[in-house]
């Protein structure tokens, strides 16, 4: 028996040593990727109306803010990069108005977010000059869902200087811009 044992253990170790390897060079491609877009859940344009007093003595009122936009993403980097999301205003503001941008942190089905990448790094007010408000944005997507991926943008409209308001309809555009760091 113990002769049938080291015959075995003899045999296999030839089997081993006549095992061969073959190998195949794999190469893979990732494109730089920068998408970004505006999911409307009700409509692409946002209205923003202010209201007039019902009396004498009393303020201008503000209106209702618009919270039905959401900013979506797609973003590959190479290996060291990482990109930042900006707004600003297309057209001249009305004067004593200012639009302000309150943009939600990331919720959705996507992934690449946490509270260290593709954070939201301030609430901004809109200026004719880009202003960074989602940073460190690395590989990344939020998911394409409206209404639930994304971050949730809120549009509203504050009075700066009374004595700089005029009454009328004012159209912009808000530009979004997704960049290298």
């Amino acid at each position: 028996m113990r002769h049938l044992f080291f015959i075995l253990l003899f045999s296999e170790c030839f089997m081993a040593m006549g095992q061969k390897t073959a190998s195949v060079a794999v190469n893979l491609t990732l494109p730089a990727v920068a998408l970004i877009d505006i999911v409307p859940s009700a409509s692409s344009t946002v209205a923003l109306k202010m209201t007039a007093p019902t009396e004498a003595g009393q303020p201008i009122g503000v209106g209702t803010a618009n919270s039905a936009n959401w900013l979506i993403m797609t973003s590959a980097v190479t290996a060291a990069g990482s990109r930042n999301v900006s707004g600003s205003v297309v057209g001249t503001m009305p004067p004593g108005i200012r639009l302000r941008l309150d943009v939600s942190p990331y919720t959705g089905t996507g992934l690449g977010f946490s509270p260290s990448m593709g954070y939201v790094t301030t609430n901004i007010y809109m200026t004719n000059t880009a202003t960074k408000f989602i940073d460190n944005i690395k590989g990344s997507f939020t998911g394409t869902g409206t209404g639930s991926n994304g971050f949730r943008l809120r549009y509203s409209i504050e009075i700066s200087d009374y004595a700089a308001i005029r009454s009328g309809t004012t159209s912009l555009t808000v530009r979004y811009t997704m960049a290298d760091n």
